[in-house]
């Protein structure tokens, strides 16, 4: 099993309604970062999951996170600070 740690606009990564995250906002961000790519993160549903992530990846989806307007939620409810 694994983890996931999730960027998301909504209330909880979990609900079903709330603002997305746009795919095409997804691949905007992957476009302008050449260092940044779809996996270990990727586009589900509204949000960007990423599965038992390194504290390097962490950090890196704090940065995404803060450029998406968006915030870093793990699976069990809890908020990282972006």
């Amino acid at each position: 099993m694994g983890y996931d740690v999730h960027i998301t606009r909504r209330e909880n990564w979990w609900d079903e309604e709330g603002q997305d995250v746009s795919a095409a906002e997804w691949e905007a961000v992957i476009a302008a970062d050449p260092g940044l790519v779809m996996h270990p993160m990727w586009w589900s549903a509204g949000w960007i999951v990423s599965k038992s992530p390194s504290d390097a990846v962490i950090a890196t989806m704090r940065e995404v996170a803060k450029v998406l307007d968006a915030r870093l939620q793990g699976d069990d409810g809890e908020y990282y600070d972006v």
